[in-house]
């Protein structure tokens, strides 16, 4: 596992020379509230979030890529209300089939896809992205405001499986996550468990909030792989109101452990990652705190 830990770490810093690049460019965009300088799971502008995704190998993005893109919208307190998709293939023939599987995805989501682009470009590799709008709920909610003594939740199932059993799950989360957010419960701080996996995840909210943490179940073994289920942090109080809903769902919960003052990561109360570890990630990582 310390293998997996070092590269889940590494993966943390992969786009912060590019995020340095457009540094400034929230300046540039009035009323945004979550930007390049946030860095988190989806763009903020006013009550509006948007979110893209891609480029994805076509056997991926005809499985998930939708279900992937609506999934940061919903982590971050919103409602997915529409996408956009661009693919690249080899042929119209191809083109139509992977229309097919998307309207799959669209069509039991709920996310209708009205608009995008197909190209045919000699010698490029089939793959397509993604871009879906929504509308916040509430308020955003951000990945870095997890709170000492906080429990951290993994909630919902891994997404996997055929195209239907994918929509399945990711609807089950999103219906549970969006009445926690409509009733008010409290929920300091949340992030969508895809790249980097739920390890690296789990360390950039804990980065981002400056505090520790001491894992006590290990709910995946692989901690590197993309899950697409949702890491919360939310007082302990709060608690058996998440556990209510998500019965009342069927969404999985399981309890990761206890968000901690002591700036490192242990589990079962071995220290996994140091605080000077933890210190050189926040030196290296580009992030200012949002506004909200």
């Amino acid at each position: 596992m310390d293998y997996e830990i070092k590269h889940a770490i590494e993966h943390l810093a992969e786009t912060n020379g590019i995020r340095r690049t457009f540094w400034r460019m929230d300046e540039k965009v009035e009323g945004l509230l979550f930007g390049i300088r946030q860095g988190d799971d989806a763009v903020v502008v006013g009550d509006t979030v948007v979110n893209m995704e891609g480029p994805y190998p076509m056997k991926i993005a005809r499985k998930t890529g939708l279900i992937h893109t609506c999934s940061d919208i919903v982590v971050m307190g919103a409602r997915p209300l529409f996408a956009l998709n661009a693919m690249q293939v080899d042929s119209l023939k191809e083109a139509q089939e992977i229309a097919a599987d998307l309207k799959k995805q669209s069509d039991g989501l709920g996310v209708p896809i009205v608009g995008g682009n197909t190209q045919l470009e000699n010698n490029l590799v089939p793959c397509a992205s993604f871009v879906v709008i929504g509308k916040l709920v509430k308020k955003p909610i951000a990945d870095a405001g997890a709170i000492a003594g906080d429990k951290i939740l993994m909630l919902g199932e891994v997404v996997e499986g055929e195209i239907g059993e994918r929509v399945y799950r990711a609807k089950v989360k999103y219906a549970t996550f969006l009445e926690l957010v409509e009733k008010g419960v409290k929920i300091h701080a949340s992030k969508d468990a895809s790249r980097g996996g739920w390890f690296g995840n789990l360390t950039e909210i804990l980065v981002k909030s400056k505090v520790g943490v001491n894992i006590t179940s290990i709910q995946y073994p692989n901690i590197t792989r993309y899950m697409g289920t949702y890491m919360i942090s939310v007082p302990e109080g709060e608690v058996p109101k998440i556990l209510r809903v998500a019965t009342k769902h069927k969404c999985p919960v399981v309890e990761m452990g206890t968000v901690t003052e002591k700036f490192n990561i242990s589990i079962g109360g071995r220290v996994v990652v140091t605080k000077a570890q933890m210190d050189k990630i926040v030196k290296n990582m580009p992030f200012r705190k949002a506004k909200v």
